[in-house]
């Protein structure tokens, strides 16, 4: 077994030992989740979205893109405050996360990047797109703006993750059966320990106070749907790895954003990005961490919307 794909599944089992202790004793609703919840749909999937529309004519279209473990919910509060501002704003849950569809043998693979790309079409064609992301959604909003560089007027990037490649034999145990179980019965033996969600949220946040008000069902809910085990798995064996040199070329405006107390994000994972976008706005936000697009909000819309007004306009 190659050593990549050792500590792929090494971070990954660490993730779901630390955050996967969020899970309530209840089933999410997976048809009405949201009053506005939308479902695009493409091939064996279903993507859950939400759209909130500014007053007036809008200024612009911004997709936002969750971290792992998430959902469209963790960029609500960012969302409200540039749709305040005169943004379309759409969230997005990815494949395997909040109310989207999960993967397994029976689906027909369509990458993440492809599916997101044919929804800004449906909504927007033809039209220009802010993209936005945390964390995990912020190495699929590289890599979509590597596919679609006409298409992305701008990128925000908040505690962007880089994405690996994993071995064909870690694939196939990643995606096995065995896995997934594990993946599922970690969950629910887990599904009572509160005190501990609230001690790992801390160590995502860096703010104690944030943690202990933080409510729970947001990230707990979509966690609940049947098959999200398993649909992790698959992601994480199926995601597209970053590509350093496609990032080098990119020639749209990004502005890239740190907490400087992530402790999810390495030091050396920062230094290779940064090298590859070079060109970028680079800002680290002091006392931040992992999820500083939740506990600094107001502040990263507040310099988000200097930044596209100077950058796109």
């Amino acid at each position: 077994m190659k050593r990549t794909g050792l500590k792929v599944l090494s971070v990954l089992l660490s993730f779901v030992l630390l955050f996967s202790l969020a899970i309530p004793a209840m089933a999410a609703d997976l048809q009405t989740p949201f009053d506005d919840s939308q479902f695009y749909h493409q091939g064996d999937y279903s993507i859950h979205y939400r759209v909130i529309e500014p007053e007036g004519e809008s200024k612009g279209n911004i997709l936002f893109l969750h971290g792992f473990f998430y959902s469209g919910e963790s960029f609500k509060p960012m969302a409200d405050l540039m749709s305040d501002a005169g943004y379309t704003c759409v969230l997005v849950d990815l494949p395997n996360f909040g109310y989207s569809t999960r993967e397994n043998a029976d689906t027909e693979l369509i990458p993440r990047e492809t599916l997101v790309e044919g929804l800004m079409e449906e909504l927007a064609p033809g039209e220009g797109w802010i993209v936005a992301g945390q964390s995990m959604g912020g190495g699929v909003a590289l890599n979509i703006a590597c596919d679609k560089p006409e298409s992305v007027q701008a990128l925000l990037l908040y505690a962007p993750a880089p994405i690996n490649a994993v071995s064909d034999g870690m694939k196939n145990l990643m995606t096995s059966d065995f896995m997934g179980g594990m993946l599922s019965v970690m969950l629910k033996i887990a599904v009572r320990l509160t005190c501990l969600v609230r001690l790992m949220m801390y160590m995502a946040t860096m703010d104690w106070d944030y943690s202990m008000q933080y409510d729970l069902s947001t990230l707990t809910d979509p966690l609940t749907v049947d098959g999200s085990g398993l649909g992790m798995m698959y992601m994480a064996a199926n995601a597209r790895p970053t590509d350093y040199a496609a990032l080098a070329e990119l020639k749209m405006p990004i502005l890239l954003v740190r907490g400087d107390k992530d402790l999810v994000v390495s030091g050396s994972m920062s230094a290779e990005m940064d090298q590859a976008l070079a060109s970028a706005e680079k800002v680290t936000v002091e006392g931040a961490g992992h999820m500083l697009n939740e506990t600094h909000a107001a502040m990263l819309s507040e310099q988000a919307l200097a930044f596209l007004a100077e950058n796109v306009g």
